[in-house]
């Protein structure tokens, strides 16, 4: 019989499960949505997913090696411990892999929900045959994981390769962590919508005007839409955020030097209209030096990445121990 690995994505509004095989071969998934009950309530409905997975796939408790889970938040990581997540209230200080892996009778393994993202890629993803990269997940916020040598970057506090808080505009704007001009006030979904809205209250012309009037906000796809039909602002929108996202890249290639970077997250979903424009920003940003060696992909793995990576990061712990 196959053995297998379970990994868990936890996420703002959904909990993925998915299994993954020595071979690193997927299995089944499963979604569930993230409870509001706290701590309590997520352990929960993790015990619950993975149980249910298992029951979906005919999976013998003997047959399953270890669990992975990929969660936000700063975490201490040898531990297995949450210390704080500030998109999902009411979990702080939770021994998350020892309270799930007792419940499933597994043991299981805590990783930053991004480092996941990342080793997923490495493992299963564009990033195989490669022996480092660094995965940028452009959403709300930007998210980032590195892989130096096959192995997760942690740093010295399990804070390592926060290049979304890379300060990429000095003396910017703020930024909710308490530094100013972070990368990801400039190139995340979120900011494209944010700095269209500002334009437009400050007089500028625009057919997201009609947009914003009708839904009281704007966002990324709204911008990419405008931008495809002609529109100057979210074109100048558009541009300014893969021009930091291109200055983020060359600032990555002089500390690490990895053979790719991948772009993934809800604004990676708009595909080469985004990866030309900042591949083009790259290649003038970049030192004149040697030519850039670095590729700029697009996630392969897409919303699975995490959970992939999750159960990846679960084979290599159970190996290591």
């Amino acid at each position: 019989m196959a053995r297998w690995c379970i990994g868990i994505d936890l996420g703002g509004t959904f909990i993925k499960f998915g299994l993954l095989d020595e071979n690193r071969q997927p299995g089944g998934t499963l979604q569930l949505p993230t409870p509001r009950g706290g701590a309590e309530g997520i352990i929960a409905q993790m015990v619950e997913g993975a149980r249910a997975l298992m029951a979906q796939t005919a999976l013998r408790r003997e047959d399953l090696v270890a669990v992975g889970i990929g969660a936000p938040g700063p975490a201490d990581l040898k531990r297995g411990v949450i210390l704080a997540m500030p998109n999902i209230p009411g979990v702080a200080d939770v021994p998350l892999a020892r309270r799930v892996g007792e419940a499933i009778g597994a043991p299981a393994c805590l990783e930053n929900d991004a480092n996941a993202a990342a080793y997923g890629e490495f493992c299963c993803g564009c990033g195989v045959g490669s022996r480092s990269l660094v995965l940028l997940t452009l959403g709300t916020g930007v998210g980032s994981g590195v892989i130096v040598e096959g192995q997760v970057l942690h740093g010295s506090h399990d804070v390592g390769g926060e290049f979304g808080h890379m300060i990429v505009q000095p003396d910017g704007d703020s930024c909710p962590c308490g530094q100013r001009g972070c990368l990801e006030r400039y190139c995340s979904a979120a900011a494209l919508g944010r700095r269209a809205r500002q334009a437009i209250e400050a007089g500028r012309s625009s057919a997201l005007v009609e947009v914003l009037r009708r839904k009281g906000d704007l966002d990324a796809k709204d911008v990419e839409v405008a931008r495809k039909a002609g529109d100057a602002l979210a074109a100048e929108v558009w541009e300014a955020g893969a021009h930091y996202l291109a200055v983020a890249c060359v600032n990555i290639c002089r500390i690490l030097d990895p053979d790719l970077i991948v772009l993934a997250g809800g604004l990676a979903g708009a595909g080469e209209d985004l990866r030309t424009p900042v591949r083009e920003h790259f290649g003038r940003l970049h030192w004149s030096l040697t030519a850039p060696r670095t590729r700029i992909e697009l996630s392969a793995l897409g919303e699975q990445a995490g959970v992939i990576g999750a159960a990846a990061v679960a084979w290599r712990a159970s190996r290591q121990s």
